[in-house]
């Protein structure tokens, strides 16, 4: 299938790596609003922004798009305005080969495994998600829409992580913890108890540090 990446980040470049080597899907190119000024990304071109989406997907014979953007507030954005400039859209998912994914887990539209990630069986994963390089997540939990796991954290069984919200690099989650929506779990955190929605926590054991609203930087 012909994809487009939307977006022309480090996470993008990831994500150009795991297509290619996993071979299910072509790159035909980038859409992106900070063009290059050569014109290109990874060797591949930027043929617009996403205002040109639509013209772009006839010409190029486009079947396919993956956002290329590592913050949950951002991607989501950048995916509304793909929606709304071309409604017939469709977002595809994709693993790196070397991801480890349980036969019943179903990964939500547009959501990207990275290489050495674990998906263990019995797991939900909403849209547009990422599970990034070596992050682990046990059985029988929920990935919301738009959450991102960064790269070495782990999730114990039945974690439930609410729409938006990030689990920061080697962080780790008890068994059945709740994180809820639009949270940010900081960096080498250890959660052992339930954390609510639009916080910023991190320590060990992790505490809630402050308010966050949805959409604020955390990258």
């Amino acid at each position: 299938m012909k994809i487009l990446i939307l977006g022309a980040s480090g996470h993008a470049k990831v994500i150009i790596n795991l297509i290619e080597l996993a071979g299910q899907h072509e790159v035909v190119g980038l859409v992106a609003e900070d063009r290059p000024e050569d014109g290109t990304f990874c060797g591949y071109p930027v043929v617009g922004g996403v205002e040109d989406l639509d013209a772009v997907c006839r010409e190029y014979a486009v079947a396919g798009l993956v956002a290329g953007v590592g913050d949950n507030f951002r991607r989501s954005e950048v995916i509304r305005r793909a929606t709304e400039i071309c409604p017939d859209s469709r977002f595809v998912s994709a693993a790196h080969p070397s991801a480890q994914i349980a036969g019943d887990v179903e990964l939500g539209v547009g959501t990207v495994v990275m290489a050495g990630a674990v998906l263990n069986p019995g797991m939900q994963v909403g849209r547009h998600c990422i599970v990034n390089t070596g992050a682990c997540v046990d059985h029988d939990g929920l990935l919301s829409d738009f959450v991102s796991v960064a790269p070495g954290a782990t999730l114990g069984g039945n974690v439930r992580v609410g729409e938006g919200s990030a689990i920061s690099l080697g962080a780790s989650v008890i068994h059945g913890i709740t994180i809820g929506a639009d949270t940010v779990i900081g960096a080498g955190a250890v959660v052992v108890r339930d954390i609510p929605a639009n916080v910023v926590a991190y320590g060990v054991p992790a505490r809630v540090i402050r308010s966050r609203a949805k959409g604020d930087r955390y990258l």
